[in-house]
């Protein structure tokens, strides 16, 4: 699963995802029957969290792992099993799209996550400490490489307890209001984009009955917003279409934000967004060279992007472009072509990502043949440059992050934009949200 590769330990601004993959394998269980300990989000160390454990009576333990806290995560694996040698511990995280990374867990732990939704409580609950499983919702020899990973199947869940991951200290960047939480249409990605992760998951989705039943939930809370949490919102379109006349139907008045893919973009779709309260996309853009990104398996058609831009623009979605600085064999010229697309498009947010070599990438598996990455060298990397920043084979890795620095900069602090983002404020609690990330993305560009 996915959650550590979002927020292992460093964001670009002021915000914290909630962990989904927990909120949504909390699906499975009754309240009484699950405690969460989320360590980053409640700032504890090694020693407060393991004494957190001992005061418990758990039946079984489910830990994230990120290949960005590897080492860390692993440590913490292995003191788990020192003192609960006959408890099951099920893993997950983005590092088990690596097999030598299952390999190395696989005397500490008794099976690995491939996703929350398929996940047997039964199986759970009679897991021996001496078991290794591979059925439906683990991993298995050929989870990541199968031929039928983008076809689409639905699954249904109960309802995630969303009471549950409500702490102060999650926050999501386009928030209209500060207590949010995460609902998930979908699982995975259709797309087969070589630089992301999420690729590499299969491709799930929820029917809209289910997920209205949902809402109703989380209206009753008194919650207003919400992120939807699928990399690529609005897939299957038809049970999309039903799910958003059905928010609109029922007067939900929910304020939300999603990821989307330029080319499921079509006029309809879009305007039944904006009526269900959706108010800011993320996309992906990647590159001034749209052609470049072709040998990455990203395909992204023009004409449907450009149209996208203008029709958000039109009825008032705010558009968060993603960027990638440092892609194999870039030049500082080319990066200052895509910073100077950044600002031309009159998007209203970017996100400048560090071309990272990530667990089952191609951008790793064509560092280790070039040698950038040698043999046996710890490769955990992450896309913000917390780390460290490989080099692309043209520039240096510190080249790369000045670069990208420079690109915040250049499109975040300057009059122009300052100006305009005031009139994209709609209230005091969204100001006061805005002014915190603005903060902090400053004091994390150097």
């Amino acid at each position: 699963m996915i959650r550590n590769f979002d927020c292992a330990t460093e964001s670009k601004g002021d915000y914290l995802y909630q962990p989904y993959d927990f909120l949504l394998l909390s699906s499975h269980f009754e309240d009484e029957e699950f405690e969460l300990i989320d360590a980053i989000a409640e700032n504890l160390n090694f020693q407060q969290t393991m004494s957190f454990i001992d005061q418990r009576q758990a039946n079984y333990f489910i830990v994230a792992m990120a290949d960005t806290n590897w080492s860390e995560d692993f440590n913490f694996l292995r003191h788990l099993r020192e003192r609960y040698p006959q408890k099951a511990i099920f893993v997950f995280g983005d590092a088990f799209i690596d097999k030598n990374t299952i390999e190395l867990i696989k005397k500490y732990a008794n099976g690995v996550f491939s996703n929350p939704l398929e996940i047997s409580v039964e199986t759970l609950d009679s897991a021996r400490f001496d078991d290794w499983i591979s059925e439906a919702g683990f991993v298995s020899e050929n989870t990541y490489s199968r031929s039928d990973l983008k076809k689409p199947k639905q699954v249904s869940i109960n309802y995630p307890k969303h009471h549950r991951f409500l702490l102060k200290n999650y926050k999501w960047p386009f928030s209209r209001h500060f207590k949010y939480t995460t609902v998930f249409t979908a699982w995975g990605c259709p797309y087969s984009c070589s630089y992301c992760v999420v690729a590499k998951f299969p491709n799930i989705y929820r029917p809209y009955e289910e997920i209205l039943s949902e809402l109703d939930n989380i209206k009753s809370s008194g919650l207003k917003e919400i992120y939807m949490g699928d990399r690529s919102f609005g897939l299957p379109r038809s049970n999309t279409i039903e799910l958003l006349k059905g928010m609109i139907s029922r007067k939900y008045n929910f304020s939300w934000s999603t990821y989307f893919h330029p080319n499921q973009y079509d006029p309809e779709l879009l305007e039944l967004m904006r009526q269900s309260g959706c108010h800011t996309l993320i996309i992906g853009i990647e590159s001034h060279n749209f052609k470049s990104l072709k040998k990455y398996g990203r395909h992204m058609k023009e004409d449907r992007f450009y149209a996208l831009l203008k029709h958000a623009k039109k009825i008032g979605i705010d558009i968060c472009g993603d960027f990638i600085i440092g892609l194999p064999n870039e030049t500082r010229e080319d990066i200052h072509k895509t910073i100077k697309l950044s600002k031309e498009l009159n998007i209203d947010y970017a996100s400048f990502n560090i071309a990272a070599p990530l667990a089952g990438s191609s951008l790793r598996e064509e560092a280790k043949k070039d040698g950038r990455i040698a043999p046996g060298e710890e490769n955990h990397f992450d896309s913000f440059g917390y780390h460290k920043v490989l080099s692309n084979g043209v520039l240096t890795g510190e080249e790369i992050l000045n670069l990208r620095n420079q690109a915040v900069k250049d499109f975040y602090f300057n009059p122009r934009y300052l100006f305009k983002s005031l009139f994209r404020i709609h209230s005091l609690e969204h100001l006061t949200i805005q002014i915190q990330e603005m903060l902090q993305i400053l004091l994390k560009t150097k």
